[in-house]
């Protein structure tokens, strides 16, 4: 993500879509989501600003034959 941040403009945005942490799923090749919270922190970190994380979807059986919320987050380069 610092490798995104260096090559956005000032204002440029990142857009992140993807389910929340399920610890129940368990692949090596397989991300199993992102914690709201850390990746907020990590986001914050890097120098993004304005960080906002919101879920807009819940699905049965979507993610690794597993219920999933799927979120939005969205953060500026100031």
């Amino acid at each position: 993500m610092e490798n995104v941040y260096s090559v956005l403009n000032k204002g440029g945005k990142l857009i992140i879509v993807d389910f929340d942490y399920n610890e129940k799923v368990k692949h090596p090749k397989v991300h199993s989501g992102f914690k709201q919270d850390e990746l907020k922190r990590l986001l914050s970190e890097i120098g993004f600003q304005s960080s906002e994380i919101r879920n807009f979807h819940h699905a049965k059986d979507v993610f690794m034959n597993q219920d999933a919320d799927v979120f939005i987050a969205i953060s500026q380069k100031n």
